[in-house]
């Protein structure tokens, strides 16, 4: 189920939403809870079972951690520790087997040119690398002691199904969403942000990421050869944007959910496209992802505690895991090596040129970078990707032209969401000084969420270009 269609928009959510503000914050654990398994059983009733079986595993896995707290301390290897080695071990299994297993079966067989494994054409479980990622840190959590475990099974299950963050995010902690699980008031205020909140995120999915995506998925169809540079150039740009919405969006709309639900969730990105490095690229992209690296595989590793090239392989493992983490395919792990390779090479040197350098000039890298490297990331295969890149840089010529593509809807949507990848705050004192009353202001952005929400409807009837980019991570 999604969130931008019909059902979930007039019969899911209000019922939800209705029904969570009657209840005392006991039955409301149990109402999401149960919601938040029929959310995911809609469009996944086969894997509903990996889900439940994961559940399980590292409920009972923490449980005895938490019992074992403190036992063999003495030891070289502690018996908590064998146990979390075991649980992430396991869990990682769940996710590699039917994520990666195609991928890895096909390549075995092309690297020894006959068949050493079948693949065997896995669906891949919705969510499965969300849920996967948060069983993981939550198992750390308590084996770190950050955490104690969760005794009540109906708590953990509700903060890992929890619908409005189960699909594509944010990647929660246990220690902030189980506060909230304990304790939570939905008070009007937070109501109203939280709808606010969530109207821009469907404005910003139906109606600049599926302008963009159609376009996007038109010019791609095509050889690669047979696009110019300068169309490539212009597919790059709009594919950048329609990320950039699609995700955010629905980051928004998820932590507004949570805020009208009486949670507050993580803030997953803060104006990425506005940074100067592509370190500081990843402190405002996917925000809790990256947090989650961090936190569980970079420090563990040694960080960037054990010297420079300890700390460069170390984000190089990093990133290669980044890359392999958002699908299975040779694009992907080339596109985490290449940021990898760009954070390695602004840890050693690039970062201080640039610094001694106008803005601008960091601005330009950047966006380069981060073109290139999102045109890498939706080609449908890495030899697709180094021939439209090549088309690009080296601004080749084709059949396919701009000009084919490019009309006045495209073009100002394109407007409008390159000024919205930065912040209005600068807008706003101007727009204030033609409103005296501050009632005006508030009646004035009412009636606009209402025209944007009913021009959102609008645009998601008239699609056909509706599924979110990250739906099947």
């Amino acid at each position: 189920m999604l969130f931008s269609s019909m059902i979930f928009l007039w019969l899911f959510l209000p019922f939800v939403l209705v029904i969570n503000l009657m209840l005392p914050i006991r039955l409301s654990n149990l109402f999401l809870l149960a919601m938040s398994f029929i959310f995911y059983a809609w469009g996944e009733q086969e894997y509903i079972w990996l889900l439940l079986l994961s559940l399980t595993v590292n409920y009972a896995g923490a449980m005895g951690m938490e019992a074992m707290r403190g036992r063999g301390k003495e030891a070289a290897v502690t018996p908590n520790r064998l146990l979390l080695v075991l649980l992430v071990a396991v869990n990682l299994v769940f996710l590699g087997y039917f994520k990666y297993f195609d991928f890895l079966a096909g390549l075995a067989n092309k690297l020894a040119g006959g068949t050493v494994a079948e693949p065997r054409n896995l669906l891949l479980p919705v969510g499965i690398s969300f849920y996967t990622f948060q069983m993981i840190s939550y198992v750390a959590d308590v084996y770190r002691g950050t955490i104690a475990a969760e005794p009540n099974p109906l708590n953990l299950g509700l903060y890992i199904s929890f619908f409005p963050k189960m699909i594509q995010g944010p990647i929660e902690r246990y220690q902030g969403m189980g506060a909230c699980i304990r304790d939570r008031h939905v008070t009007p205020e937070l109501f109203a942000c939280g709808a606010r909140r969530f109207i821009y995120g469907l404005s910003k999915k139906l109606i600049l990421a599926n302008q963009f995506g159609g376009v996007v998925d038109k010019v791609l169809a095509n050889p690669m050869d047979q696009i110019s540079g300068g169309l490539g150039w212009y597919v790059g740009i709009l594919y950048t944007l329609q990320i950039y919405f699609d995700f955010s969006g629905y980051s928004d709309m998820a932590v507004g959910l949570g805020k009208m639900l009486g949670f507050e969730l993580t803030e997953n990105f803060n104006y990425p496209y506005l940074a100067k490095t592509v370190g500081e690229f990843w402190r405002r992209w996917h925000i809790s992802l990256s947090g989650w690296f961090k936190d569980y595989l970079y420090i563990p590793l040694g960080g960037s505690r054990k010297g420079t090239l300890a700390t460069c392989r170390n984000l190089m493992i990093v990133f290669l895991c980044t890359g392999f983490w958002h699908g299975a395919g040779l694009s992907f792990i080339a596109w985490g090596l290449y940021y990898g390779c760009l954070q390695v090479a602004e840890r050693l040197f690039l970062k201080r040129r640039l610094e001694r350098l106008p803005a601008a000039v960091s601005y330009v890298y950047m966006f380069l970078v981060t073109v290139a490297g999102w045109t890498m990331f939706r080609a449908d295969s890495l030899t697709r990707g180094i021939i439209l890149l090549r088309q690009m840089f080296l601004l080749r010529p084709g059949i396919y032209d701009t000009a084919m593509y490019m009309n006045h809807k495209t073009t100002v949507y394109m407007i409008i969401g390159i000024i919205l990848c930065g912040p209005l705050q600068a807008l706003v004192p101007c727009f204030r000084k033609h409103m005296q009353d501050g009632r005006n202001i508030y009646l004035s952005e009412c009636l606009g969420l209402i025209l944007l929400f009913a021009y959102s409807i609008v645009m998601a009837v008239g699609s056909t270009y509706n599924p979110f980019i990250y739906f099947r991570f």
